[in-house]
């Protein structure tokens, strides 16, 4: 300043320069600190677009507010939905870097770590998840597994351990201590521990598979090879909640495709529909998928939306068999049987070789009480698809209800040759011992159907029907 002594001078020009060198300094921390620019989601190679679409988004979301340890999390969810892993690490990375106190990240990137066989880092991160979410079973079940991967029997026993007492209710506990056991060659105690729980879940195949093992250890061969035959195709299906929310990330049209035909499976037909109504609209000329979308409205009862779809195909293709097929099963489980068996034999014309169409047309007739033209349309089945068990299933019914029970049973018989988990065979098997009055028989498969498909919606009436008539027989 104009006349202003020389050391004050000097003393604001010192204060100055501190300022600037300060300035500079935490410009310099917050560019250390700061996080990396997520990676241009223009880079992706071979990528649906709409994944790239899901992944643009997330990233923008990051690039609005890159300390968002949540955002960064969010994008490491899109990236391991859709299979881009290494992607999905690093975004777990810096979220965890961001937020040490947030479980879900940390145990996400264990999971990647413990696919790529780093099963170490994958348990130390878990250990920290553990202590920031105890409650969390799947965090102790998945640490007893990698344990038990890794020989620590001991170590184990007490992760599985500690999952039942997180979450009781939860199968996956019991199966990782029976697992353990039969490491040990324990095996009284692993089958012990596997009754107790189909006590409670007899439906469990994995673990039959288990408990079968376990038998034949033990010399009960019989039991062994019957719960071995059930348990056969079971696999380990464990309650995962934070593992679910990747579910919801996954897009592309085979992704969304595959989650509505599983919906579809489960009986969730709204859920099937709104997701195939979105595949329409991304392919309004998809033949296929129109086809597709009108079988789920008639297996949903929505006969109406299900017609206005298959009809016009229909109208330019009469030979167009898929949706022939999806109306006569529509209007068969409406209660238009008429209608339906002129579906069901324009099946047949177009594909007089097709066990699906001669199935249905067989059940069809039955419906209509054509006996005898159902036998034969079922036995064509038979003809068609020798492993299909359903027709020797139907054929059963039909001929206990004539009381042909010696022909029932051996039908029944068939159709468990072909799928042993078919719990309305076991429940033939029953009936036609009770009916002969091989009644001890008879609850031995009442059993077996109740470990086979315990949600059998006719299960309860058998078991009071059998019981009823030994009761009689008393």
């Amino acid at each position: 300043m104009p006349g202003e002594p020389p050391l004050r001078a000097r003393s604001r020009a010192r204060s100055a320069a501190r300022l600037v060198v300060a300035l500079v300094l935490v410009t310099l921390a917050d560019a250390c600190t700061r996080p990396p620019a997520p990676a241009d989601p223009a880079t992706l190679r071979d990528v649906d677009p709409e994944v790239t679409a899901l992944i643009e988004e997330h990233t923008a979301a990051v690039n609005a507010s890159r300390s968002d340890p949540a955002r960064w999390g969010q994008l490491g969810l899109a990236y391991e939905a859709n299979g881009l892993l290494v992607e999905a690490a690093h975004a777990y990375d810096i979220a965890i870097g961001l937020d040490d106190t947030e479980p879900r990240w940390r145990y996400r990137r264990a999971i990647l770590l413990a696919r790529r066989g780093d099963v170490e880092p994958a348990l130390a991160d878990l250990d920290r998840v553990i202590q920031l979410a105890p409650a969390y079973a799947p965090a102790r079940w998945r640490q007893g597994f990698w344990r038990l991967d890794l020989g620590e029997a001991d170590r184990a026993l007490e992760s599985f351990r500690a999952a039942m007492q997180a979450a009781p209710g939860d199968p996956a506990g019991p199966v990782g201590v029976a697992l353990v056991h039969l490491s040990r060659r324990e095996d009284a105690e692993a089958a012990a521990a596997l009754e107790r729980l189909l006590e409670h879940a007899p439906g469990n195949r994995y673990a039959l598979h288990l408990l079968g093992t376990a038998y034949q250890r033990l010399g009960r061969d019989d039991d062994a090879r019957f719960a071995l035959r059930i348990g056969t195709t079971g696999q380990p299906a464990w309650t995962d909640p934070w593992s679910d929310q990747v579910d919801r990330y996954r897009r592309g049209f085979a992704a969304m495709l595959k989650e509505a035909t599983r919906l579809g499976l489960d009986r969730e037909f709204d859920k099937a529909i709104a997701l195939l109504e979105q595949l329409r609209g991304l392919r309004p000329d998809d033949t296929a998928l129109k086809v597709y979308l009108g079988g789920m409205y008639a297996s949903a009862g929505r006969m109406r939306e299900a017609e206005a779809l298959l009809m016009p195909i229909l109208e330019a293709d009469p030979r167009q068999f898929d949706a022939n097929m999806h109306l006569a099963s529509g209007y068969l489980f409406a209660g238009a049987l008429d209608t339906a068996a002129v579906y069901a034999a324009r099946a047949i014309e177009i594909r007089p070789g097709s066990a699906d169409a001669s199935r249905l047309q067989g059940i069809v007739l039955w419906r209509r009480g054509q006996d005898r033209e159902a036998m034969a349309a079922f036995e064509s089945a038979v003809a068609a698809d020798p492993r299909d068990a359903m027709p020797h299933l139907w054929m059963g019914m039909m001929l206990g209800q004539e009381g042909r029970y010696v022909e029932a049973r051996q039908r029944f018989e068939s159709a468990l040759s072909r799928n042993p988990l078919l719990g309305d065979a076991l429940l033939g098997v029953a009936d036609t011992y009770a009916a002969m009055g091989s009644f001890e028989q008879a609850h031995r498969y009442l059993e077996r159907a109740q470990q086979a498909e315990p949600g059998n919606p006719r299960l309860a009436a058998a078991r009071q029907r059998i019981e009823a008539a030994t009761k009689g027989l008393r």
